[in-house]
């Protein structure tokens, strides 16, 4: 059955692109936020049929490998030159004045 008609038969209107999105996310395994509404074992062999499908029909060199992001790490505050009684304004001032030292 194609991702669209499984999608449909469950009662969900959507598109191919999505529907794999869907079965891609390991939320719906459930973790410390969202309930579990598939179990392990599902979620399993759904994947191993997407990639035997995806071998089968030769679209096994699309996946593309993680790309690595880093954030930087190290910060400097310039001079405080204002105060401000109301504490969110003050706030939002002295967030204005950190620099990235990100190269």
């Amino acid at each position: 059955m194609s991702m669209v008609a499984a999608a449909k038969e469950a009662g969900i209107d959507t598109y191919h692109g999505t529907v794999k999105r869907m079965m891609e996310n390991r939320h719906y395994m459930g973790d410390d936020f969202y309930p579990a509404i598939i179990d392990v074992n599902t979620f399993t062999e759904a994947m191993l049929e997407r990639q035997r499908r995806a071998k089968k029909l030769g679209r096994t060199d699309r996946i593309k490998p993680p790309v690595k992001k880093t954030s930087p790490t190290t910060f400097t505050l310039g001079t405080i030159k204002e105060f401000y009684d109301d504490p969110a304004k003050q706030a939002e001032y002295l967030y204005s004045l950190i620099e990235s030292e990100a190269t």
